[in-house]
């Protein structure tokens, strides 16, 4: 069963795709800005900043920048690979931002010592702990999610 964490994360996907669909080229260059993030983040530059600085700039690039106009099925094409790519990432950083403790030799996802309400949603989450265990290990997500800079609690 779905709880609250995988609708809002659902929901982050559903709107990067309509967005993409309906913006077309912003989109696809924040799908781009993405990307660079992602690249910047392998090279030490992680955090939200980032990506957000990065997105925002590739965005108001594509309305400033004096571009061929471009057939209308492409364009919406490009935008919607540009608005799924900031969905998932998006989605993924909502499963995977709560956070998580070390015990023993293992990680523990979610912590115990979160609240209840928030601790039972991610826990009933049939989606959180597989991403949680694909950014972890994943080197490039981890980094590009801040994961392994985080303490344990």
């Amino acid at each position: 069963m779905l709880t609250w964490v995988d609708l809002l994360a659902l929901l982050s996907l559903a709107l990067g795709m309509a967005l993409g669909l309906r913006a077309a080229l912003p989109l696809a260059f924040a799908g781009a800005g993405l990307l660079l993030y992602l690249l910047l983040a392998q090279l030490g530059l992680s955090g939200a900043g980032w990506g957000l600085g990065l997105g925002l700039l590739a965005g108001l690039l594509a309305k400033s920048l004096p571009l061929p106009p471009l057939p209308r099925g492409l364009e919406a094409l490009l935008g919607l690979l540009g608005g799924t790519l900031l969905g998932l990432f998006l989605a993924l950083a909502l499963w995977t931002g709560f956070p998580w403790e070390a015990v023993g030799g293992s990680l523990r996802y979610p912590s115990v010592n979160l609240p209840t309400p928030i601790y039972q949603g991610v826990s009933g989450s049939p989606f959180a702990r597989e991403a949680f265990r694909l950014a972890w290990k994943t080197p490039w997500l981890k980094r590009a999610l801040a994961l392994e800079g985080q303490h344990p609690r």
